[in-house]
């Protein structure tokens, strides 16, 4: 608490100067998502309160598509100023890069990791017509299936996509990928039978399990999900599956190590504020500010875990 202090006041006064000359100027936060996303969601909730902190408003601008990969190009070009921040996801900046042979940036390269504030786990879902109810029961149904069961997933590339595919190999079970543009139709194509298995966000998967519209199998956490505790976890069975979807801030490589400070620790501040978690947590996310250091060591350990994944498994998009 002592050192988040003294980050806060050294960040207000390196603001202060600065703060006359720049408040007219928006700070602009890109989302490579489109908005009303999850992401998009979390992502103006903690701008709102940033601005606050650092006495200058922000915009948020949407540039989905290509798997996010659009508005991480565009950070990574942008000026090295603390004018333009970006959200980091777990795609971005550590799976496209094993799945895409040109994306117009290197994540270990381009940019400034800033801190984590959320994240959440999947969770393996089936419709009810499928007779299995725990992961063993899961795995021994889809190895038994004459054909390949329909697996859908929130689009190709995603975090529940490459869950989903390391999961049916390490139980020895084939499957035939449905990606969808998005989670709301790929559960509402679970819902009507359409597909029988979805490996989904677990926020976004909430109102089918509370209607006994689909039923939940196992999430990817490492510690079941305090949103759902009765699911148990894959590694349970499988020692060592984590596969969590997370959302960071950071800013294009370079920015100076002030301005990086500052931003850190105004994420900090604004993490602690209880109305903001609440805000967060009726999201179905775990809110938690992570620094510099952790981030940039979190996102080196899964691009290495998610490259072994892509290789193992042998997907490729590009």
């Amino acid at each position: 608490m002592r050192r988040l202090l003294l980050a806060v006041l050294a960040a207000a006064a390196l603001a202060g100067p600065a703060r006359a000359e720049d408040a007219a100027r928006p700070i602009r936060w890109l989302v490579g998502l489109p908005a009303g996303s999850g992401p998009d969601m979390l992502t103006r909730l903690l701008a709102e309160r940033l601005a606050a902190q650092l006495g200058r408003p922000i915009v948020v601008e949407n540039r989905p598509g290509a798997a996010g990969n659009i508005a991480a190009a565009a950070l990574a070009r942008a000026p090295a100023d603390g004018s333009t921040l970006g959200t980091l996801l777990a795609a971005t900046v550590a799976i496209n890069r094993h799945l895409y042979r040109d994306l117009g940036f290197d994540p270990a390269r381009d940019f400034t990791p800033i801190s984590h504030f959320a994240s959440f786990p999947g969770v393996l879902l089936v419709h009810p017509s499928v007779p299995v109810e725990t992961l063993a029961e899961f795995a021994a149904w889809a190895r038994a299936q004459p054909q390949a069961p329909l697996c859908a997933t929130g689009g190709a590339g995603v975090v529940p996509h490459l869950a989903l595919a390391w999961l049916m190999r390490e139980i020895g079970a084939r499957c035939e990928f449905v990606h969808y543009r998005g989670s709301p139709e790929a559960q509402r194509d679970l819902i009507a039978g359409r597909v029988g298995v979805l490996m989904d966000g677990l926020p976004t998967s909430l109102p089918g399990l509370a209607a006994g519209r689909s039923r939940g199998v196992a999430v990817t956490s490492l510690r079941p999900s305090a949103l759902a505790p009765d699911l148990p976890t894959i590694a349970a069975s499988l020692p060592g599956f984590e596969a969590l979807s997370w959302i960071a801030v950071g800013a294009a490589a370079g920015l100076p190590e002030p301005l990086a400070a500052q931003i850190e620790a105004a994420v900090a501040q604004a993490m602690q504020d209880p109305a903001l978690l609440e805000r967060f947590r009726a999201l179905g996310v775990e809110p938690a500010a992570s620094g510099r250091a952790a981030l940039a060591a979190r996102i080196a350990a899964e691009d290495a875990r998610w490259g072994t994944v892509v290789r193992d498994v042998g997907i490729t998009l590009d």
